[in-house]
């Protein structure tokens, strides 16, 4: 009679991007099973979030979000068969493609805008991707006449396949998403070898789908229709959902868009319709030196030079921007924004900045009527050149 039972694994991780799969793994981990366990654990999503580098020159078409995953998963069994001591491997590892994205989980709830209490951490765990449009809110604010570009998760099972852009109930625009792609889970990444199936049992990791080979992770649909109203999106399962888009005409102010990465790992644009503040700092250090030099004569001092000087000049920029009127939904929008790491203001260039603002107060219709956020950012880069 045999009893055999999971002793250790070895897992190869190999990431790339569209150069191809590397001859050798990116990472090799090995574990042993720990006594009163029955799985091993691979916890690889900060590892591979190193290798997720984020890149957006202000074409959506080149912007790089994601990196291309495959692990191949080898398991050693331990245990007796007729008395005699027997150690045994898989024959073939276990492969699993993925695509990596850099987002986190979340319970916000696109429906119902219902947001818990704390939606990161303690009441779910490994929460799923959404299934069709990658932005948590329910209406879109374009200044008239611009690009609306719109992510979107596809999936050949449960995704969207079909984005139409809508003037009232005349379609202006049609996209086929196509691409084979499924999500497993967010927010943690667990490679578990069950111990008596053979199969592997539970894979999952931070914001990461399943993909066949010619997949594409997301679609950044665009329409530059000067009057649509509406984005309808098309599920493969059969269901149909919209999103209001509503188009501001700016008489006073310049809108100035920002781009940035949102929780679901996707570009999202986010437009500011009212006022923008501009502020310049600057911080230096000074020392004082003599200015007294010998000649001939004896000591002399020159009152052209400079006795106090200055050492150590640094500048920063940094504005102030505001919403205008936008709709509930959006405080989801500017939470995300305030925690991403990537993000880009639109003004004639692309230009990388950072959000500063460290708080902000929940905002609701019941309680402010109208509803406008403000948000302060930095340039990521110095004002006086710096790069050596």
């Amino acid at each position: 009679m045999a009893t055999l039972s999971l002793h250790s694994a070895e897992l190869k991780i190999y990431i790339f991007g569209s150069g191809g799969k590397p001859t050798t793994p990116n990472y090799t981990l090995a574990k042993t099973k720990l006594t009163g366990e029955d799985t091993i654990n691979f916890e690889i999503s900060e590892l591979i979030k190193d290798y997720v580098d984020v890149t957006f020159d202000g074409s959506y078409v080149d912007a790089v979000t994601t990196k291309f995953v495959e692990t191949a998963l080898t398991r050693t069994f331990k245990g007796t068969v007729n008395g005699t001591e027997v150690t045994t491997t898989d024959a073939s590892p276990l492969e699993r493609k993925f695509i990596a994205f850099r987002g986190y989980g979340s319970n916000f709830d696109i429906n119902s805008y219902n947001i818990d209490t704390n939606p990161y951490f303690e009441t779910n765990v490994n929460p799923t991707l959404s299934r069709d449009i990658l932005i948590s809110n329910s209406k879109i604010y374009v200044p008239r006449g611009e690009d609306i570009n719109v992510p979107f998760f596809t999936n050949g099972d449960d995704g969207a396949y079909q984005v139409d852009f809508l003037d009232g109930t005349t379609v202006t625009t049609t996209e086929i998403t196509g691409g084979n792609i499924s999500d497993i889970t967010a927010d943690k990444d667990d490679i578990k070898a069950d111990n008596f199936t053979g199969v592997l049992d539970v894979f999952t990791a931070d914001m990461t789908l399943l993909r066949s080979e010619d997949a594409s992770g997301s679609n950044k649909i665009k329409t530059t229709s000067e009057t649509t109203t509406s984005v309808r999106y098309k599920l493969a399962n059969g269901g149909s959902r919209s999103i209001p888009v509503e188009l501001i005409d700016e008489c006073k102010y310049d809108p100035y868009k920002i781009t940035f990465l949102n929780r679901y790992g996707a570009l999202q644009d986010l437009w500011f319709f009212k006022k923008r503040t501009d502020e310049f700092s600057v911080e230096r250090e000074q020392y004082s030196k003599t200015i007294l030099t010998t000649n001939s004569t004896g000591v002399i001092f020159n009152p052209n030079h400079h006795q106090s000087n200055l050492l150590d000049v640094s500048s920063d920029r940094a504005f102030r921007m505001n919403t205008g009127f936008i709709s509930e939904d959006h405080n989801e929008v500017i939470n995300e924004l305030m925690v991403t790491e990537f993000c880009w203001l639109t003004d004639g260039e692309i230009i990388p900045v950072k959000p500063t603002t460290s708080s902000m107060v929940r905002k609701t219709e019941l309680n402010d009527k109208l509803i406008n956020f403000e948000v302060e950012f930095e340039y990521a880069n110095s004002y006086i050149q710096n790069v050596r």
